[in-house]
């Protein structure tokens, strides 16, 4: 694999990541369970790792995915989450 297709799939993958993130950080707001809010998150995040994996065809470990995914989805997740949470008026 050249370089300039390593770094184009790691800022796919990131991009991916940050969308569904903030997508799924309004979703958490609507669920409105913080327990049932953060398994879907969770749930969520595990599918979209096996399909991106899948997409992709990445063959990366578990350190690579770490670094270009689940910790920007999970920052991202709480981050919306709250900020939402923090904004919605009943």
């Amino acid at each position: 694999m050249n370089l300039k297709s390593y770094f184009d799939v790691e800022l796919r993958t990131t991009v991916v990541y940050a969308v569904i993130a903030v997508i799924m950080g309004y979703v958490s707001m609507t669920i409105n369970n913080t327990a049932m809010a953060a398994l879907v998150a969770i749930i969520v995040l595990v599918i979209l790792t096996f399909v991106l994996r899948a997409v992709f065809k990445i063959k990366e470990g578990a350190k690579w995915w770490m670094g270009n995914g689940v910790i920007v989805y999970l920052f991202l997740w709480v981050i919306v989450w709250t900020i939402f949470y923090n904004t919605y008026i009943i």
